[in-house]
């Protein structure tokens, strides 16, 4: 059996959405058929690619300082020469645009691009991605929504659009510790419940509108805990408004950990306040671990939220609508504890990294047999 190369270049391994679902295709795609490299363009230093290089897998960082350092993308083109994969498969914006041209370039028979947000691109990104779209073999859309906001805004090529949810780990989920271990080991309150939410703290996020809701909740509620997990640009602001609304008691920042799956045991329930996203790794984490979900209804949020069912989806930027559904949860422990069994279940059902890896690999084969590059 023939082992076919595939590199894998992104923008950075700072740890966000593209770079876990990156670590974990690596981690699951078979050996024996798939040689792998990562390449980023900076940060190649960081937690992922550190676990990355655990699975035996080189990375190579092309160290591009600042935005001038356009030398980096000369030594993308002689890495492209020199290995010559048979696959190039580029994950966020800024790997997509020059991994596309130079892969083209380099003669590389199949070039694979990704969709993983929607809403948040300008004019000029827009338009850079419609007219180097045509040099990609075919374009992974991280969910349905952002597959249709694709090819309706951003006007990319239908046929080339193809759906590849995220995957998570199952194995990640087992044996976890009860909620009283988890709250020892990160020193959380022992009554409380707590509202999670982990993750890049970035405006887009919607942090500060959870925090809002979270202080209209605290007025009524005496025994009520709000965990941030995570780091970024707006960490400082919302430290500075807990303080602020005098819940200094009532709110704990955690920076970034590594084991996520034996923190989410500790919550009561999972917040996902964001103003957009493409398909939320954090929700599917949450769920993954039985935990129902207060999310608002963007992007591909509500095909993994089922409203009713799973948790409750709310509009997005709206405080009092986040506020009335967290605290729905809060009242009705029979209802927390059915919404997150069946929260579990259809992530089992659904998105398994298993699945994930599977769709890739169903990919990959068909791009190398229609390219001549499988033999």
């Amino acid at each position: 059996m023939n082992i076919y190369r595939i590199i894998h270049f992104i923008t950075d391994l700072s740890t966000g959405g593209a770079q876990v679902s990156l670590f974990r295709l690596l981690k699951q795609l078979d050996r024996e058929r798939f040689s792998q490299s990562v390449v980023c363009l900076y940060n190649g230093d960081g937690l992922i690619a550190e676990q990355i290089r655990s699975l035996g897998i080189p990375v190579i960082d092309l160290n591009m300082s600042n935005k001038l350092r356009l030398d980096a993308f000369w030594r993308f083109y002689r890495l492209l020469q020199e290995q010559q994969p048979l696959i190039l498969h580029t994950w966020m914006f800024h790997a997509n645009i020059p991994g596309r041209v130079l892969g083209r370039i380099a003669g590389i028979p199949v070039i694979i691009s990704s969709e993983r947000t929607m809403r948040q691109e300008g004019k000029f990104r827009q338009l850079s991605n419609r007219y180097t779209a045509s040099l990609s073999d075919r374009i992974v859309c991280v969910s349905v929504n952002v597959a249709k906001y694709t090819e309706q805004t951003i006007h990319l090529p239908p046929e080339k659009l193809v759906v590849i949810p995220n995957g998570v780990d199952r194995n990640d989920y087992r044996n976890l510790p009860s909620k009283a271990e988890a709250r020892r080991l990160f020193q959380l309150p022992d009554s409380a419940l707590i509202i999670g939410a982990i993750g890049r703290m970035h405006r887009v996020k919607g942090l500060n509108i959870l925090l809002s809701a979270f202080a209209q909740l605290a007025e009524r509620r005496g025994s009520v805990h709000l965990l941030f997990v995570g780091e970024g640009s707006v960490r400082q602001t919302l430290i500075d408004q807990t303080h602020d609304f005098g819940l200094n008691s009532k709110v704990t920042f955690l920076a970034f950990q590594k084991d996520i799956p034996k923190l989410l045991p500790a919550l009561d329930l999972f917040v996902s306040a964001s103003l957009h996203e493409g398909m939320p790794n954090a929700v599917l984490e949450a769920m993954a671990a039985g935990l129902p979900v207060v999310a608002t209804d963007v992007g591909g949020t509500p095909e993994v939220v089922q409203d009713g069912q799973t948790g409750f989806l709310v509009p997005p930027g709206e405080f009092e609508a986040l506020a009335i559904s967290i605290d729905k949860l809060l009242e009705d422990p029979d209802l927390r504890c059915r919404m997150g069994k069946e929260g579990k279940e259809r992530v089992a059902r659904y998105f398994s990294i298993e699945q994930m890896s599977q769709q890739y690999e169903q990919l990959y084969e068909q791009l190398l047999v229609e390219k001549g590059g499988q033999k």
